[in-house]
């Protein structure tokens, strides 16, 4: 079988490069379509940022009225509590003696007294040197108990007993140490 090609090759250039010319125009306006449709995009997202930021604007402008309030209400507020904590640094110590004497003396068992008392304030704690006395080793040693098991006192400590033969019978002497803090 023969084969015989009855165009022209001229013929054959103009048909290709009226190809070309027609995919380079296609893609041109491809491109071109593109960039039209992202920069409408773009415009569009554009214009509704825009619209957003001024309603936001005009919300700001009406809540900054309320933040307002609330910055005074806030001032009012720690101008208050200043008051208060100056009040309470007044009387954070002002009664701790009254206290001290309250609690050391509410367990205090009727057979038990004070020979001496003597007090150091050093912050919020008092540290106490007593000498007590006592007809009854029981309630000497109940209320010695109670002491360094209850909540304000700390590191009591018991110097030596001494007993003494008197009239209603034996009398207990002991000096204790503690720290008292409220």
């Amino acid at each position: 079988m023969i084969r015989i090609n009855l165009i022209p090759p001229e013929y054959i250039e103009r048909i290709n490069r009226k190809a070309v010319i027609a995919k380079a125009v296609l893609a041109g306006v491809i491109v071109v379509a593109s960039v039209v449709l992202v920069s409408a995009w773009h415009l569009t997202r554009s214009k509704t940022i825009e619209s957003t930021l001024a309603k936001r604007t005009e919300e700001l402008k009406v809540l900054q009225k309320d933040v307002d309030q609330v910055k005074a209400i806030e001032a009012q507020i720690a101008e208050v509590q200043r008051y208060l904590d100056s009040i309470s640094s007044i009387n954070k110590n002002r009664f701790i003696y009254t206290h001290f004497l309250q609690d050391l003396t509410s367990d205090l068992p009727a057979t038990i007294w004070f020979n001496g008392l003597t007090t150091n304030l050093s912050g919020g704690v008092i540290k106490v040197d007593v000498v007590v006395n006592s007809n009854s080793a029981y309630d000497l040693a109940y209320w010695i108990n109670s002491l360094e098991t209850s909540g304000p006192y700390s590191e009591v400590g018991v110097g030596g007993i001494a007993v003494s033969e008197t009239e209603d019978g034996k009398r207990f002497s002991a000096p204790l140490t503690l720290k008292y803090s409220r």
